[in-house]
């Protein structure tokens, strides 16, 4: 117990220290302005993929199930046992799907190039288990986004199509969602840090990289920028002026599961 409170006590003290430090440097020193700031270190660089929908804006809304689902037969892991790609019912077809770092959400999106409004029943498998949910989409090309949360690594979507008596198979789609990204510091002298962020996984990323110290909320080089790496691992570069003093970065994937990445330094 004395060494469990041992413990607490010198946990308490670092993060207060660190508080405290990081408190003093900012009121102390002031930010460098931009014009400062060299020629030859633009304030990022590298490719950007910012998904056309924000995770979380379009979910599709959950309904009752109308009646029974003629399921197909797949293997335990949730694989087809045989069926064809190619979708059974005209006009109703899965299209791209979205997969995101936030809250390992899949959009399995469908649409509908049939002039009647379609009552549609999505189930997806995933780690061996599955979840289905019941919804519609409007006729003339519309599209609806059936939303999975939790989704993590391979999965299989199966798509259903009411007939009026029972919801009858239409086709699968496989996809993989994954959420990695690396954030490593590759530059870290004469007031300059750099950090390089990759999207080493499958799904969209928002990347959040915050400067605590010395300089939180301040210019170009400085404070608080959102980045979205391309997923499959293109490098994004992204420059900090931190001056002379202690300082601390932390870049965390926003609304994931993974841990954050914390920089510190004194140049």
């Amino acid at each position: 117990m004395k060494q469990f409170s041992r413990f607490n006590t010198i946990a308490s003290a670092i993060v207060l220290s660190f508080t405290m430090l990081i408190g003093s440097v900012a009121s102390v020193h002031a930010a460098p302005s931009d014009q400062q700031a060299s020629a030859s270190r633009p304030a990022v660089s590298g490719p950007q993929a910012k998904p056309a929908i924000e995770p979380g804006t379009k979910d599709a809304k959950v309904t009752a199930p109308l009646g029974s689902t003629n399921t197909v037969a797949t293997e335990a892991n949730g694989t087809p046992k045989a069926l064809p790609l190619a979708g059974a019912v005209a006009g109703v077809d899965f299209q791209s799907f979205y997969n995101y770092c936030s809250k390992n959400l899949v959009y399995t999106t469908v649409r509908n190039t049939t002039t009647a409004l379609k009552y549609i029943q999505v189930r997806v498998w995933n780690q061996g288990h599955y979840r289905e949910l019941s919804t519609s989409v409007a006729a003339g090309g519309t599209y609806t986004y059936p939303a999975f949360y939790g989704v993590d690594g391979a999965y299989t979507a199966y798509l259903y199509v009411w007939n009026g008596s029972s919801y009858q198979y239409d086709e699968y789609q496989s996809g993989t969602n994954t959420c990695n990204v690396s954030v490593t510091r590759v530059y870290n002298a004469g007031g300059w840090v750099q950090l390089k962020i990759q999207n080493l996984g499958t799904a969209y990323a928002s990347q959040v990289s915050s400067e605590l110290a010395p300089y939180p909320a301040s210019g170009t080089y400085t404070g608080t920028h959102y980045d979205y790496p391309v997923a499959g691992g293109a490098a994004i570069y992204r420059w900090f002026q931190v001056g002379t003093q202690p300082y601390g970065i932390v870049s965390s994937t926003s609304g994931s599961f993974t841990a954050p990445h914390l920089f510190t330094g004194d140049l």
